[in-house]
């Protein structure tokens, strides 16, 4: 049998909503972990003796819990051999296990136990591209086109410089840091796939190739260009790296039928 190969593009599911099958019977764990090797190979290793079919997955470490981690997980125990009560006594009767929480996501299968949702250190929020575009397309039906179109544009700006800032403070990074970093930012949160080229910092200028942008995505087809916001993040994140006011147009866009979206930078006249 031939493997199966990672894809171009690697999706990430967010751990926030898990698919049911007929059957399943689907409940959520929280354990507070010790945080030394072998703990998370300890707690899976009950669950898989137990015959749980452990679903989605993450560990993570908050701020303010030294020396601990937590894992979350969906998993389902239609055909388990222990009671949740059974499962729960012997995963507390590990020693690397400080504490853990079960819950049944009813009626609809979201990830209940956590909150905030949390970016790196920082509260972040989800916002679906079914959301943002009926959201964009609220603001088109209140403003004129022109209006929308400076309103993404400047809070997109504002949304750059903020990172560009950021990413500097947190990283201590120098300009050509900041750049890749940002771009590795952006594809992280699902913003696009970001690749800076040109990038001149006598002139003031150079070109961002994006691909699978979710302004564009979100949009759908379109016949002009729509990706302000994007460009106007990508003016504010370079005249934060820049030093120097500069602006971003838009000279493809996925949306309007180019195969990827691609931004110019140019000094600010």
């Amino acid at each position: 049998m031939t493997k199966k190969q990672l894809p171009t593009t690697i999706p990430k599911r967010l751990f926030s909503l898990e698919e049911v099958k007929p059957g399943e019977k689907l409940y959520e764990a929280c354990v507070l972990l010790k945080d030394v090797p072998g703990a998370l190979a300890k707690i899976t290793k009950v669950f898989a003796d137990a015959q749980v079919n452990i679903k989605a997955e993450s560990s993570f470490y908050v701020p303010d819990y030294e020396d601990v981690c937590f894992w979350a997980a969906f998993f389902d125990v239609s055909s388990s051999t222990q009671n949740l009560d059974q499962l729960e006594q012997t995963l507390r009767k590990l020693d690397v296990v400080e504490d853990l929480k079960f819950e049944q996501p009813k009626p609809a299968p979201f990830e209940t136990i956590h909150y905030p949702v949390l970016h790196a250190n920082t509260r972040a929020f989800i916002i679906t591209t079914g959301e943002f575009l009926a959201l964009m397309e609220r603001l088109e039906k209140i403003l004129t086109p022109s209006g929308v179109t400076a309103l993404h544009y400047d809070a997109g700006k504002n949304i750059g410089e903020h990172t560009a800032l950021e990413l500097k403070e947190n990283y201590r990074l120098d300009n050509e840091g900041l750049i890749q970093a940002f771009a590795q930012a952006q594809k992280a949160t699902g913003w696009g796939i970001m690749d800076f080229q040109d990038i001149d910092f006598e002139k003031l200028s150079g070109k961002v190739i994006v691909t699978d942008g979710f302004e564009a995505y979100s949009w759908g087809k379109k016949h002009y260009n729509v990706c302000n916001w994007t460009r106007g993040m990508i003016a504010g994140f370079m005249s934060a790296v820049f030093g120097k006011p500069v602006e971003a147009m838009e000279a493809k866009c996925s949306a309007n039928g180019d195969d990827h979206c691609e931004f110019v930078i140019q000094s600010k006249l």
